[in-house]
Protein backbone atom coordinates (compact mmCIF):
# COMPACT_ATOMS: atom_id res chain seq x y z
CA UNK A 1 0.00 0.00 0.00
CA UNK A 2 2.33 2.34 1.00
CA UNK A 3 5.43 1.47 -1.41
CA UNK A 4 6.78 5.02 -1.38
CA UNK A 5 8.13 4.19 1.81
CA UNK A 6 10.12 1.16 0.31
CA UNK A 7 13.70 1.77 -0.70
CA UNK A 8 14.93 0.31 -3.85
CA UNK A 9 16.57 -3.29 -2.81
CA UNK A 10 19.81 -2.09 -4.83
CA UNK A 11 20.26 0.71 -3.00
CA UNK A 12 20.36 -0.46 0.23
CA UNK A 13 24.10 -1.93 -1.38
CA UNK A 14 25.15 1.81 -2.18
CA UNK A 15 27.19 2.04 1.10
CA UNK A 16 28.92 -1.40 0.35
CA UNK A 17 29.87 -0.51 -2.93
CA UNK A 18 31.29 3.03 -1.98
CA UNK A 19 33.52 1.03 0.74
CA UNK A 20 34.87 -1.28 -2.11
CA UNK A 21 35.40 1.46 -3.97
CA UNK A 22 36.93 3.54 -1.37
CA UNK A 23 39.62 0.29 0.03
CA UNK A 24 40.50 0.56 -3.61
CA UNK A 25 41.88 3.32 -3.37
CA UNK A 26 43.03 3.49 -0.39
CA UNK A 27 45.74 0.87 -1.28
CA UNK A 28 49.09 2.06 -0.26
CA UNK A 29 50.44 1.37 -3.70
CA UNK A 30 48.93 4.10 -5.26
CA UNK A 31 50.96 6.29 -2.87
CA UNK A 32 53.97 4.63 -2.61
CA UNK A 33 55.03 3.04 -6.03
CA UNK A 34 52.41 4.90 -8.22
CA UNK A 35 53.77 8.33 -6.41
CA UNK A 36 50.17 9.76 -6.36
CA UNK A 37 50.60 12.59 -3.22
CA UNK A 38 49.59 11.17 0.08
CA UNK A 39 47.77 14.01 1.12
CA UNK A 40 44.11 14.78 0.97
CA UNK A 41 44.02 16.29 -2.35
CA UNK A 42 45.92 12.77 -4.17
CA UNK A 43 43.74 10.91 -2.16
CA UNK A 44 40.45 12.14 -3.55
CA UNK A 45 42.11 12.32 -7.18
CA UNK A 46 42.56 8.38 -6.27
CA UNK A 47 38.89 8.12 -5.28
CA UNK A 48 37.93 10.29 -8.25
CA UNK A 49 39.39 7.63 -10.49
CA UNK A 50 37.70 4.71 -8.72
CA UNK A 51 34.19 6.73 -8.85
CA UNK A 52 34.62 7.08 -12.63
CA UNK A 53 35.10 3.41 -13.06
CA UNK A 54 31.83 3.04 -11.16
CA UNK A 55 29.68 6.08 -12.68
CA UNK A 56 31.34 4.85 -16.61
CA UNK A 57 30.17 1.23 -16.10
CA UNK A 58 26.87 1.69 -15.37
CA UNK A 59 25.87 5.39 -17.09
CA UNK A 60 24.31 3.15 -19.96
CA UNK A 61 22.32 0.83 -18.00
CA UNK A 62 18.84 0.92 -16.80
CA UNK A 63 17.04 3.92 -14.97
CA UNK A 64 17.75 1.83 -11.34
CA UNK A 65 21.35 1.97 -11.98
CA UNK A 66 21.04 5.78 -12.71
CA UNK A 67 19.16 6.16 -9.10
CA UNK A 68 22.26 3.93 -8.01
CA UNK A 69 24.80 6.40 -9.16
CA UNK A 70 23.17 9.59 -7.83
CA UNK A 71 22.99 7.39 -4.22
CA UNK A 72 26.70 6.60 -4.72
CA UNK A 73 27.74 9.98 -5.43
CA UNK A 74 25.27 11.54 -2.60
CA UNK A 75 27.23 8.84 -0.13
CA UNK A 76 30.52 9.95 -1.40
CA UNK A 77 29.95 13.93 -0.17
CA UNK A 78 28.16 12.65 2.60
CA UNK A 79 31.56 11.57 3.79
CA UNK A 80 33.35 14.04 2.23
CA UNK A 81 31.67 16.27 4.71
CA UNK A 82 32.24 13.99 7.59
CA UNK A 83 35.76 14.13 7.11
CA UNK A 84 36.62 17.64 6.57
CA UNK A 85 34.43 18.17 10.13
CA UNK A 86 36.84 15.00 11.72
CA UNK A 87 39.94 17.18 10.13
CA UNK A 88 39.08 20.44 12.17
CA UNK A 89 37.89 22.22 8.71
CA UNK A 90 35.55 24.61 10.03
CA UNK A 91 31.55 24.41 9.98
CA UNK A 92 31.43 27.47 7.86
CA UNK A 93 34.04 26.53 5.22
CA UNK A 94 32.66 22.78 5.27
CA UNK A 95 30.03 23.41 2.51
CA UNK A 96 31.77 25.24 0.22
CA UNK A 97 34.44 22.83 0.57
CA UNK A 98 32.09 19.65 -0.44
CA UNK A 99 30.48 22.03 -2.93
CA UNK A 100 34.07 22.49 -4.42
CA UNK A 101 35.13 18.51 -4.51
CA UNK A 102 31.39 17.91 -5.93
CA UNK A 103 32.49 20.22 -9.09
CA UNK A 104 36.03 18.66 -9.26
CA UNK A 105 34.87 15.42 -9.35
CA UNK A 106 31.61 16.08 -11.89
CA UNK A 107 34.80 17.62 -13.93
CA UNK A 108 36.97 14.79 -13.52
CA UNK A 109 34.35 12.32 -14.92
CA UNK A 110 33.87 14.18 -18.34
CA UNK A 111 37.55 14.52 -18.51
CA UNK A 112 37.93 10.36 -18.03
CA UNK A 113 35.41 9.98 -20.19
CA UNK A 114 36.92 11.69 -23.10
CA UNK A 115 39.81 10.64 -22.20
CA UNK A 116 38.87 6.84 -22.36
CA UNK A 117 36.82 7.15 -25.47
CA UNK A 118 37.93 5.97 -28.61
CA UNK A 119 37.42 9.81 -30.08
CA UNK A 120 39.87 11.63 -27.74
CA UNK A 121 42.24 9.27 -26.10
CA UNK A 122 45.02 11.26 -24.64
CA UNK A 123 44.50 9.19 -21.63
CA UNK A 124 48.34 10.40 -20.29
CA UNK A 125 47.70 14.20 -20.31
CA UNK A 126 44.29 13.60 -18.26
CA UNK A 127 45.97 11.05 -15.64
CA UNK A 128 49.15 13.95 -15.16
CA UNK A 129 46.47 16.93 -14.73
CA UNK A 130 44.04 15.07 -12.84
CA UNK A 131 46.00 12.43 -10.55
CA UNK A 132 49.44 14.14 -10.69
CA UNK A 133 47.90 17.76 -10.66
CA UNK A 134 50.62 18.75 -13.53
CA UNK A 135 53.24 17.77 -11.93
CA UNK A 136 53.67 13.78 -13.59
CA UNK A 137 55.99 11.53 -11.48
CA UNK A 138 58.46 9.27 -14.32
CA UNK A 139 56.77 7.93 -17.25
CA UNK A 140 56.64 4.44 -15.63
CA UNK A 141 54.21 5.41 -13.18
CA UNK A 142 51.98 7.09 -15.61
CA UNK A 143 51.91 4.19 -17.80
CA UNK A 144 51.14 1.83 -14.67
CA UNK A 145 48.40 4.36 -13.27
CA UNK A 146 46.92 4.07 -17.18
CA UNK A 147 47.23 0.07 -17.96
CA UNK A 148 45.55 -0.26 -14.07
CA UNK A 149 43.00 1.79 -15.30
CA UNK A 150 42.47 0.27 -18.88
CA UNK A 151 42.18 -3.06 -17.27
CA UNK A 152 40.19 -1.65 -14.17
CA UNK A 153 37.05 -0.43 -17.26
CA UNK A 154 37.66 -4.00 -19.63
CA UNK A 155 37.27 -5.97 -15.69
CA UNK A 156 33.98 -4.19 -15.06
CA UNK A 157 32.71 -4.49 -18.07
CA UNK A 158 32.62 -8.18 -17.89
CA UNK A 159 30.66 -7.90 -14.79
CA UNK A 160 26.96 -7.77 -14.86
CA UNK A 161 25.67 -4.46 -13.86
CA UNK A 162 23.02 -5.85 -11.10
CA UNK A 163 26.77 -7.76 -9.63
CA UNK A 164 27.95 -4.19 -9.43
CA UNK A 165 24.49 -2.87 -8.21
CA UNK A 166 24.56 -5.42 -5.57
CA UNK A 167 27.97 -5.25 -4.77
CA UNK A 168 29.36 -8.08 -5.95
CA UNK A 169 32.58 -8.07 -7.32
CA UNK A 170 35.89 -6.01 -6.94
CA UNK A 171 38.55 -4.21 -8.84
CA UNK A 172 41.31 -5.29 -10.77
CA UNK A 173 43.91 -6.56 -8.41
CA UNK A 174 46.84 -5.68 -10.74
CA UNK A 175 48.64 -2.60 -9.81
Amino acid sequence: MFSFFKRDKTLTNVDKVYRIVVDQSRKPIFYTELLVPDNIDGRFDVLSLHMFFIFSRLKNEEHKAADFSQSLFDTMFVDMDQSLREMGVGDLSVGKRVKDMGKALLGRIEAYDKAFSAEYGDIEATIIRNIYRGDGPHLHQIKRLINYSKGTIENLALIPSEEILHANFSFNQAI
